[in-house]
């Protein structure tokens, strides 16, 4: 699901970088829900888009990108930050093959710190 408005603000006013990532849901129906975000003037989360899944693997990613590129179309000098999650990077590699993909700096930092 993505707002028409978040769409429309992200590909007019916002620098083309999206932070994508999934959290499990726990409870009755479980699953994995899908963001995308990315950050506006002032460092606000600004959301772009998310979804629903059965788990976080290849095809669910593959689906959720998919998506997003439809609602999304082509943007030039595309960047992806996320958390070196190999389906994400799978998803990424196979949808937006011209993307620029990086790591997140946090997810950086915790790896070097352990």
């Amino acid at each position: 699901m993505s707002i028409g408005a978040s769409l429309r603000g992200f590909q007019t006013c916002m620098c083309p970088v999206i932070t994508v990532d999934g959290t499990h849901l726990k409870g009755r129906f479980g699953g994995t829900m899908f963001v995308a975000i990315t950050q506006d003037g002032k460092e606000q989360v600004y959301p772009i888009a998310f979804g629903y899944g059965d788990s976080e693997n290849n095809l669910s990613w593959e689906w959720f990108l998919d998506c997003l590129k439809g609602a999304l179309g082509h943007i030039d000098e595309l960047v992806f930050i996320f958390d070196r999650h190999p389906s994400i990077e799978a998803g990424i590699f196979k949808v937006f093959p011209y993307a620029i993909h990086t790591i997140c700096c946090w997810h950086f930092y915790d790896n070097i710190k352990k």
